[in-house]
């Protein structure tokens, strides 16, 4: 599965990469927010999450109202079970702007692409330590806005749902991982 994450990464960035000038304007951006990861269910027991991190990387062609581009994602959140969930994600993205007549931009956001969900070092009273992970489909759907504060700099704040399909656990149990996050961000034209 590593591979085909490494491979979806250099398609993402190869492509953006070698759009001709006229395609629109190449940029990286980063971001980094709090997410709330709704409670992961295993079997018969309820994992409740505390409040996260989530940090994205991105690469991508702007053009008019559109923009596309590869994401790199890491969220980790702490379980009340002592362990951590932390989530590893490579996204195709594209964003949408809504006409505004404004310097700010608003804008809606969907993705989709792969994530390695991975428990780490969960502890159960009475038991040891538990560890597993496991590498699923997963997207993103969001919203937010953009305001250019110098030329080829742009502030980006935004509201990101982000959700796995379905795992299988150890113990042959299913389950999902999703959380919302609060994000704000840079994006650099290049």
């Amino acid at each position: 599965m590593k591979k085909s994450y490494s491979l979806l990464a250099a398609a993402l960035v190869t492509g953006f990469c070698a759009s001709p000038a006229s395609a629109g304007q190449t940029y990286i951006s980063g971001n980094i927010g709090s997410s709330w990861m709704n409670d992961i269910k295993n079997g018969g027991v309820k994992y409740g999450m505390n409040n996260g991190l989530t940090a994205l990387g991105a690469i991508g062609i702007k053009e008019h109202c559109y923009r596309l581009e590869g994401e790199l994602g890491y969220q980790t959140n702490s379980s009340n079970y002592n362990g951590d969930i932390e989530t590893w994600s490579v996204l195709a993205n594209a964003y949408y702007y809504i006409p505004s007549g404004s310097g700010v931009k608003p804008y809606l956001t969907a993705g989709a692409g792969a994530a390695r969900v991975q428990f780490e070092d969960l502890r159960f009273p009475g038991f040891g330590g538990w560890s597993e992970h496991d590498s699923v489909f997963a997207y993103q759907l969001g919203a937010g806005v953009a305001i250019p504060i110098s030329k080829g700099v742009t502030l980006d704040a935004r509201y990101r749902y982000f959700s796995t399909a379905e795992f299988t656990l150890s113990n042959g149990s299913q389950s999902r991982l999703s959380s919302n996050s609060a994000l704000v961000g840079l994006r650099f034209g290049i």
